[in-house]
């Protein structure tokens, strides 16, 4: 694929704290509850190269209370160099709202990897000799470990802070094991949290001074989600002119717009914004938020595709832009809709955040279509943000973790460049 990449740089980086609580320094967040138990049916690429452990830690809560949350930790089965593994906490891509679509628990539970063909690149960093600490976020997670309900899809504080205190966990268990330097990457969801980590990445120091945040890898970020579902419906609307027959492709679209809108709902509700559903949803996906609020994303796709093509079968007036779920594109300009958006993803556009960001993106994504993806970047880089943007042709969302893999170690190369060259076996030069 033919690998455009742009190199743009700004300074003078200040972070925000974004919230007033002070809630992110408390004395607690990042601790570890209990001792790390073996994670089981680890995938072979995964468990040949590292020793994993599920990690229960403390943070700061969508609600402002402290709650529990857990981390999938893998250490490279090899001894850590002289000063300890760098941490990569890696942001995952959605998987549901419920805490038991969480990784962790799909994974010991029910023997499922749930963050896509991502185990290769995390076992591609460990062998770099760099420690893998991947949290499952707020509200998702074993509730034997005290997890509770209540994920915060896409909010910036909530994913910011899952990253954040679980890097501050895992330096806080591995001690002298850790060298203290981390850096914040994710994919889709995860690239947004990735960024939100940024966003909120003096609060590790905060809380444990050894850790030293060197910058941010974001992999297809959603970065715009109101602009992104209006060329979304644009599409849905001219795909439902009379006369045509909608392809499987722009069937999977209007699920796109449908399915995962039930976790911004919930999210919403449980962080104290007034959100009718009634206003938002028609009979149908109404009946799904209501029921179905629990399943995870892989299930509910499949759930709300069977739907939609009931719905086209049963009528030959029936178009994809009239099943009874999201109301089109109206939903997104009501006050508490434009509330949470402008307070999590406006916020975190409209600041500068520390440390330089490699964002990668491909060109083929419709999840978060071009126009929208420069956009934005080019609205953070108009902020002073150091934004690096390299952009595959040809490569759709689900392309870039693959694609990309060369680009993240380079750059991992530069931000560990001690731990790189012990890996290599050099003199690291001063």
């Amino acid at each position: 694929m033919l690998l455009l990449a742009m190199v743009l740089t700004g300074c003078g980086f200040v972070t925000p704290l974004g919230n007033s609580d002070g809630s992110g320094a408390t004395t607690g967040n990042g601790d570890v509850v209990g001792t790390p138990t073996p994670l089981r049916n680890v995938p072979r690429e995964l468990s040949t190269v590292s020793d994993g452990k599920l990690v229960v830690y403390r943070m700061p809560g969508i609600q402002g209370n402290r709650i529990k949350a857990t981390a999938m930790l893998f250490t490279p089965r090899k001894s850590p160099p002289a000063g300890g593994w760098p941490l990569f906490v890696w942001g995952h891509g959605t998987v549901g709202w419920a805490p038991e679509c969480a990784p962790s628990v799909q994974l010991q539970e029910h023997n499922k990897w749930a963050d896509g063909s991502n185990a290769a690149l995390l076992a591609a960093v460990l062998k770099m000799g760099i420690a893998v600490v991947a949290p499952d976020y707020e509200g998702l997670g074993p509730t034997a470990a005290g997890v509770t309900t209540g994920h915060g899809y896409y909010h910036l504080s909530s994913e910011g802070k899952s990253m954040v205190f679980a890097a501050v966990a895992a330096k806080r268990y591995l001690g002298g094991k850790a060298s203290g330097e981390w850096v914040p990457a994710g994919w889709s969801e995860g690239g947004f949290s990735a960024l939100a980590a940024a966003y909120y990445s003096r609060l590790s120091k905060k809380a444990e001074p050894a850790l030293d945040y060197r910058g941010t890898i974001a992999l297809a970020p959603v970065p715009d989600v109101p602009a992104m579902n209006k060329l979304l419906w644009r599409d849905i609307a001219h795909a439902s002119q009379p006369g045509t027959t909608p392809t499987d492709h722009q069937i999977d679209q209007l699920v796109f717009a449908n399915a995962e809108t039930i976790y911004f709902t919930k999210t919403q509700r449980n962080a104290g914004y007034r959100v009718d559903p009634g206003q938002i949803y028609g009979r149908n996906m109404l009946k799904f938020y209501q029921q179905n609020w629990r399943t995870c994303l892989d299930d509910l796709n499949a759930m709300v595709k069977r739907d939609i093509k009931n719905y086209l079968n049963s009528s030959p007036s029936h178009r994809l832009a009239t099943y009874p779920g999201i109301r089109g594109d109206g939903p997104n300009s009501l006050p508490e809709n434009k509330r949470f958006y402008a307070r999590n993803q406006g916020k975190l556009e409209n600041s500068t955040l520390p440390g330089s960001v490699l964002w990668l993106y491909g060109a083929d994504d419709i999840t978060s279509p071009s126009a929208v993806t420069y956009h934005v970047v080019n609205k953070m880089l108009a902020n002073a943000n150091d934004i690096n943007l390299a952009v595959f042709e040809g490569a759709g969302h689900y392309d870039v973790p693959t694609v990309g893999l060369p680009l993240i170690q380079a750059r991992l190369r530069q931000l560990f460049p001690v731990t790189s060259s012990a890996h290599r076996g050099e003199s690291p030069t001063k």
